[in-house]
């Protein structure tokens, strides 16, 4: 007597491969949605941090001419002016004499968070500041981080940042003691 031992193998089932599909586009879709979340530095607005009016403003940490730190979100609860120059740049030698008057004028009351291109600027700073009677503090920006971070693409940019850190406007040109003054109220 011989018996036949064939061994038996599972019959295929599509319905456990359409399962199997099912699980792993929901396990790839779930992984989709947790990681593109809103990101951290987000605020309340749900914008994240943009040289864009109505977003949240960029972070940046420089240190100034003085060689303290200046950073951007320890001026919350103020208004702040953002003013991108070089000693090079026509445009900025202009403004300059408008800003020192507007900080002269309003001091603590509004922030000038001056920014000087130190990286693509060779001119003597510290001369310039002299030549024009400076007294806000200029913030050296050696790596370009805070030039990407508020995508500055000409020179002068001023950025208008109102108290709860929120982009008013950004003026890309020179801006004139009226005009600043005009923004104030905006920011305030």
């Amino acid at each position: 007597m011989t018996t036949d031992t064939k061994a038996v193998l599972p019959k295929f089932n599509p319905i456990i491969l359409w399962l199997g599909l099912i699980i792993l586009v929901l396990v790839v879709g779930g992984m989709w949605v947790f990681v593109n979340r809103i990101p951290q530095q987000s605020t309340l607005t749900g914008l994240e941090p943009a040289p864009v009016q109505g977003h949240p403003a960029p972070e940046i940490s420089l240190v100034s001419t003085a060689g303290q730190p200046m950073t951007l979100s320890d001026y919350r609860g103020k208004p702040v002016i953002i003013n991108f120059w070089a000693t090079w740049c026509a445009p900025c030698r202009a403004e300059t004499p408008d800003l020192q008057a507007i900080h002269r004028e309003l001091g603590d009351q509004v922030v000038i968070f001056s920014v000087n291109a130190t990286q693509q600027d060779q001119g003597n700073i510290e001369g310039f500041m002299e030549e024009f009677g400076v007294t806000f503090p200029v913030a050296l920006d050696t790596e370009g981080e805070a030039f990407a971070a508020y995508r500055v693409l000409g020179l002068p940019t001023t950025v208008f940042i109102n108290k709860e850190g929120i982009v008013e406007e950004v003026f890309t040109g020179p801006v004139n003691k009226a005009y600043v003054e005009s923004k104030i109220p905006e920011i305030s």
